[in-house]
C-alpha cells in the first residue's frame, strides 16, 4: 500500500543535525474540556525547517509511540519562513459540539 499525504502519520523524521526542541508549544493548558475546541500555539526554533508532511497530534496521557495519537492535523507550510512572524504558528482542533459523556 503506497503512502499518500492523506495517510495518517506513523513515525518521526530523523534530522541530519539534532537541535533539541525544534518546535516549542506555547500556552499549553493543564487540561482541556472534552468536546471543546483546542487551539495549539507553537513556535519554530531557529534551526527548524518546516516540511510538507509536518503534523501536530493530540495524544492521551501515557502515550509511548507516535502511532498512539487520538487525532492529528497536517500543518500548513508558512508562506515565508524567513519572516519572523512565520515562526509563530497555530492550528485549531475543532471539538465535537453537543456531545455527552457516558458513565
Amino acid at each position: 500500500m503506497e503512502k499518500t499525504i492523506e495517510d495518517p502519520p506513523t513515525s518521526a523524521v530523523l534530522l541530519d543535525r539534532c537541535h533539541f526542541s525544534q518546535v516549542i508549544f506555547n500556552s499549553v493548558e493543564k487540561f482541556y474540556v472534552p468536546g471543546g475546541d483546542i487551539t495549539c500555539y507553537y513556535t519554530f526554533a531557529e534551526h527548524f525547517i518546516p516540511r510538507r508532511k509536518d503534523w501536530i497530534g493530540i495524544f492521551r496521557v501515557g502515550w509511548k509511540t507516535t502511532r498512539e495519537y487520538y487525532t492529528f492535523m497536517w500543518v500548513a507550510l508558512p508562506s515565508d519562513i524567513n519572516n519572523k512572524s512565520a515562526k509563530q504558528q497555530e492550528v485549531q482542533f475543532k471539538g465535537e459540539k453537543n456531545t455527552r459523556s457516558k458513565c
